[in-house]
């Protein structure tokens, strides 16, 4: 599990989910993109979403947490992000084929 410090908001999430924020943080800091995101998380309620706006510059601080491992359902997010960084790509075209 790891703790996640950004905007003023501290929160645990599993491991996969603060590896894929850290990257789609990166790759949208690189494109000068704002970018809003909803993130699965666990609170002494249960499971929770944390909404983050992040911007070009916007710390994003990731650490290990002692939290007992819980299983959050965290493919959609992760498919979400994924899917949003591919569209950033430039699109290329075969030979001789016009958009």
């Amino acid at each position: 599990m790891k703790r996640v410090d950004c905007q003023g908001k501290t929160f645990i999430t599993t491991d996969d989910v603060a590896q894929a924020i850290t990257n789609f943080s990166q790759a949208a800091q690189r494109r000068g993109r704002v970018v809003k995101i909803d993130v699965p998380a666990i609170a002494e309620t249960g499971e929770h979403v944390v909404e983050l706006v992040l911007s070009p510059g916007e710390p994003l601080d990731v650490s290990d947490s002692l939290h007992e491992p819980v299983d959050l359902d965290t493919a959609p997010l992760i498919r979400s992000l994924s899917e949003r960084k591919l569209a950033w790509r430039p699109h290329t075209m075969p030979r001789g084929e016009t958009a």
